[in-house]
């Protein structure tokens, strides 16, 4: 049971004796103030549930008093109870226009105190909950008005931009072949068709990251404790399908510590799916790209970076014969909706996403997330094998 804050106000310190007697059995905190001016000055100090305020008091009385704190609004919603030995319907009258919640009469009586002071524990239990749903409410209102405006500013701004290229590359290339179907060789007529598919599965893809992207935003997963996924092996599969059918590039290097993720295996596949997609089709010639993941202090800690190789004798790196560089994200919509979704889905669960470097060269990308309760046995380092 949780300890309960009582602070009572009385210029009569024998008054304050007997009500600590009359409330020994209960689980409360009590504190006591000997005027009003006192018991004003502590409120912020003594942080009581429920206030017992004796009416006829030196200096300020309890009228006046009760008056005050209903004007502060962080202590307004604290139950006010009266301790008075008068009875006069005007002067009940009196305390409850003062914003008095409930009396107790002198000589007070320790079963009704304690009647008394339990019913207004209870409504001020009830506020309580009623203002921490308000507040989670509005935090949820409020980050769902920012979700939303994020969503209208891509909608406005962003994403048409982006699936503008692939329908104008569809469109002209469909004009052309009105023009010129007579005229146009077989071969010709093949390269235009392969531009229009290729621009085609590009606007698919785009689609789906897109409403993806938006499903992310709109209705947020919430991490739940059987969320499971295993980094080293979603990795090596995107690395397979990646170099499927060529061996894997000696500048290429990956090293992932065995680990359970706390993290639901589709948005693990999303996250890493996106991370290894920025990355490599930003490499770059004459780059190495390594690839490290590790258990830290409770979190799994991935680290993707590209770096010059000053020592490579080849005029070109291996990697570039497989990977198409592109300059920035910003020249790739593809790319900026998969960065969207990683820092979404790391957000989701409260881990850290830091990048580095603006172009190919020198780029490094660093993701944390939590572990499971779970670990895999053994966390010796292993470098993914990739079987052609």
């Amino acid at each position: 049971m949780s300890e309960y804050s009582i602070l009572v106000v009385d210029d009569e310190p024998d008054n304050f004796d007997v009500i600590e007697i009359l409330l020994t059995s209960e689980n409360y905190k009590l504190h006591y103030a000997n005027s009003g001016e006192a018991a004003i000055a502590a409120l912020d100090k003594f942080q009581p549930d429920v206030i017992l305020l004796d009416l006829m008091m030196p200096g300020i009385d309890g009228i006046e008093v009760c008056k005050r704190i209903n004007l502060m609004s962080e202590w307004s919603a604290v139950p006010i109870i009266m301790v008075t030995a008068l009875t006069s319907r005007e002067d009940l009258a009196r305390c409850l226009a003062a914003g008095a919640d409930d009396f107790v009469n002198k000589p007070v009586n320790g079963l009704e105190l304690r009647a008394r002071v339990n019913s207004m524990l209870r409504i001020k239990k009830q506020h309580d909950r009623i203002q921490s749903f308000s507040k989670l409410q509005r935090n949820n209102i409020h980050s769902l008005s920012n979700n939303l405006n994020e969503i209208r500013l891509d909608l406005a701004v962003g994403f048409p931009n982006e699936f503008n290229s692939p329908l104008s590359t569809i469109a002209e290339n469909i004009e052309y072949l009105k023009q010129n179907i007579q005229n146009l060789s077989l071969p010709e007529t093949l390269q235009l068709l392969e531009s229009s598919d290729r621009s085609v599965a590009h606007l698919h893809t785009l689609t789906q990251k897109f409403w993806f992207y938006l499903q992310l935003i709109v209705d947020t997963p919430t991490p739940n404790r059987d969320d499971l996924s295993i980094p080293k092996s979603i990795i090596a599969q995107i690395l397979k399908a990646r170099f499927a059918g060529v061996p894997r590039p000696r500048d290429l290097t990956c090293e992932i510590e065995d680990a359970k993720l706390a993290v639901n295996v589709d948005l693990a596949e999303w996250l890493f799916n996106e991370l290894f997609n920025y990355i490599l089709d930003r490499y770059q010639t004459n780059l190495r790209l390594k690839i490290h993941g590790k258990i830290i202090d409770n979190a799994f800690h991935l680290s993707l970076s590209s770096f010059q190789d000053s020592h490579q004798n080849t005029p070109h790196s291996e990697i570039s014969n497989f990977i198409q560089f592109k300059l920035s994200a910003d020249e790739n919509p593809e790319l900026a909706i998969g960065l969207k979704i990683v820092k979404k889905i790391i957000e989701i669960y409260d881990g850290v996403f830091l990048m580095s470097g603006a172009e190919a060269e020198d780029l490094s990308i660093y993701v944390t997330l939590p572990l499971a309760s779970a670990k895999i046995p053994t966390t010796e380092t292993a470098t993914i094998s990739i079987q052609n």
